[in-house]
């Protein structure tokens, strides 16, 4: 699977779910072993591999970064979230067992929901199933919880992977890639991106749908200036806007993706900063984290997955330096950013800029529930 990056504090969640497994692993392993029973070979090569998954987080933190990337193959990926939903029923078994105090149940409940979203981000086929007893005898309302998210996600991924190809006549649209974000794209396909028919496009949404002049003007269509109250902030939201629509038209999905974000910065720093005392916001605005500075400006409009798409949005800027690239290639694909464009078009919404719905591309964004 791609690169993944994550906040230190998500990568020790992971490292503490890791560490659970590997230890209830091995109390298992004696317990057969002091009843003369043989260990399933399964059992073993789990608790080798929670080892060693283990060692490499406690290497990725030994860094002191404060975003943590992790390299991790596919079978790596499926133990991490089979060591998050032990997690989760640990936890859940401990808040039935003890008395907690109200700071340590909500700390509690805090991690079990980031490890629970988390799990749900990173899932994909096949599963890996512990050889473990549960810890309870019928399972918690967030175990079963957990299970109905996972088992949506793989339906929704094995239903687009169950979608036929078609030829490239059918449809006019764009193919290309470029260097970006891989946590939210899809790496499968590579080459330039052309106005027209192409390999690997994706179909429009109706036979009577605008064209690729269209579609690019309307990038500019995603904020209106003048409702930015700083001039300084206004002049760079209007540059920003003719240069989204020039490079998304000539295929640049890379810089389009940043001017993204740049576009997103301003119009949260215009949102913030008359709000500064209300939001405890101290300091240069270049010290803040905008990606959870974002998240708090939603509110309650922020659904959960807005916290990766807002860390990927802002961490777009990387892709502009070379040598961060070179230790960690990322990739960005019209998925990818038809996903960070639906993010930013409804935050906008909800920061109070109402960008309106004739932004949206022909044959860009063709699904409704992006926008809800």
């Amino acid at each position: 699977m791609p690169s993944l990056q994550v906040k230190k504090a998500v990568a020790v969640s992971f490292l503490e779910a890791t560490k659970l497994t590997g230890e209830d692993l091995a109390s298992y392993r004696l317990e057969l072993s002091q009843t003369h029973v043989d260990a399933p070979r399964e059992l073993t090569r789990l608790y080798g591999d929670a080892r060693r998954l283990r060692d490499y987080l406690q290497r990725c933190l030994s860094a002191y970064h404060e975003v943590v990337t992790l390299d991790l193959t596919e079978s790596d990926a499926a133990l991490l979230v089979a060591c998050c939903k032990r997690a989760v029923s640990s936890i859940e078994f401990r808040r039935s067992q003890s008395s907690l105090s109200p700071n340590e149940d909500d700390w509690l409940l805090k991690n079990r929901q980031l490890l629970c979203d988390w799990a749900v981000e990173i899932v994909a086929p096949p599963l890996t199933e512990l050889p473990l007893r549960p810890l309870t005898a019928v399972p918690t309302d967030a175990d079963r919880a957990l299970s109905t998210r996972i088992d949506n996600k793989l339906q929704n991924l094995s239903n687009q992977r169950s979608r036929p190809e078609r030829k490239s006549s059918e449809w006019s649209s764009d193919a290309g890639k470029s260097a970006g974000i891989t946590s939210v794209g899809d790496p499968r396909t590579l080459g330039p991106r052309k106005v027209g028919p192409s390999v690997g496009s994706t179909p429009p949404a109706n036979a009577g749908a605008p064209n690729a002049e269209q579609s690019t003007a309307a990038l500019t269509r995603l904020l209106d200036p003048s409702k930015v109250h700083d001039p300084r902030l206004r002049s760079l939201v209007k540059i920003d806007l003719a240069s989204l629509s020039r490079c998304y038209s000539s295929g640049d999905l890379r810089l389009s993706a940043v001017l993204l974000a740049s576009i997103m910065e301003s119009a949260l720093l215009d949102h913030v900063i008359p709000r500064r005392g209300e939001l405890g916001l101290t300091g240069a605005p270049e010290t803040w984290h905008l990606h959870d500075l974002l998240l708090q400006a939603m509110g309650v409009g922020a659904q959960p997955k807005d916290r990766a798409l807002a860390f990927h949005l802002f961490a777009s800027r990387n892709l502009l330096y070379p040598a961060n690239q070179m230790v960690t290639p990322v990739i960005i694909t019209e998925t990818s950013f038809e996903g960070l464009y639906a993010f930013v078009l409804r935050a906008l919404h909800q920061l109070g800029f109402g960008a309106p719905v004739d932004a949206r591309p022909s044959g860009f964004l063709r699904n409704e529930d992006m926008l809800q």
